[in-house]
């Protein structure tokens, strides 16, 4: 017959307690862990976030993200945000991720990026009876063009800084056609994807109207830029073999295709 001393006994138990204590938190740990917290903009910008249960991938932006990570066992979570708080966020590590052009940003070495995953258009729209067909930025010298408000376009940022080209900011896609259909100004810079969607989706837009540039002034890919805070290379090493992975075997073209 074996027989435990009492302090043998309770340290024992002492030990098997520990164990399954910290057996529980490497699962609770590895759930959080497995969580992306996307940014996104505190609006609608279809079809790269769509607020619609007929798209329930939520946009582009999001269902790619998604559609990559979910092979690799993580989930993504969205927090919808005003621009400037979300990149502080995403500075201190509060949030994990935000989709952008690296081009786009004014100190890129800040964050880590994914390679690109879709190729963003910034074309020329003009009234369709005054088309201008863009070619150099001296083509709109002594022109008026209406621009978003608070966005960046890097090949004519220097044009309307020393006033050659005349910048009307404006603060939605609907305002922007309307100044050109009622011309109000010469051309406005639009994002081919959104300016297409919109056209296909609000008939009432009057897409006739209009006539688009066929060659982009701009060009850059989107990526997702993740927070120097987490540990988040190694993931973004996964990310990038999924995702040429899903350009060979024709799943990303797939998923851009539903926003077509």
């Amino acid at each position: 017959m074996i027989t435990y001393r009492p302090h043998v006994l309770i340290l024992a138990l002492i030990l098997l307690s520990t164990c399954l204590s910290f057996g529980s938190f490497p699962a609770k740990a590895f759930a959080e862990d497995k969580t992306i917290v996307m940014f996104i903009p505190d609006t609608d910008w279809p079809p790269y976030l769509i607020d619609d249960p007929k798209f329930p991938g939520g946009g582009v932006l999001i269902d790619v993200l998604t559609a990559v990570a979910a092979p690799l066992g993580y989930t993504v979570e969205t927090k919808r945000l005003p621009n400037k708080r979300g990149w502080m966020m995403l500075d201190k590590g509060e949030v994990d991720v935000h989709a952008k052009a690296k081009e786009w940003v004014k100190h890129p070495d800040m964050y880590l990026w994914t390679e690109p995953f879709m190729v963003n258009e910034d074309v020329m729209i003009y009234p369709a009876n005054k088309p201008l067909h863009y070619t150099t930025p001296e083509k709109l010298y002594g022109k008026t063009v209406a621009a978003m408000d608070g966005f960046v376009y890097p090949a004519l940022e220097p044009h309307f800084a020393s006033y050659k080209i005349i910048r009307r900011a404006v603060v939605s896609p609907f305002a922007m056609l309307e100044l050109v259909a009622r011309e109000r100004v010469d051309a406005a810079l639009v994002n081919r994807t959104e300016t297409q969607w919109l056209f296909r989706n609000r008939p009432d837009l009057g897409p006739e109207r209009f006539v688009m540039d066929e060659t982009p002034f701009d060009s850059a890919g989107y990526r997702y830029a993740f927070s120097k805070e987490g540990d988040w290379q190694p993931f973004i090493d996964a990310f990038n073999a999924k995702l040429e992975e899903m350009k060979k075997n024709g799943k990303l073209h797939e998923i851009l295709n539903r926003y077509n």
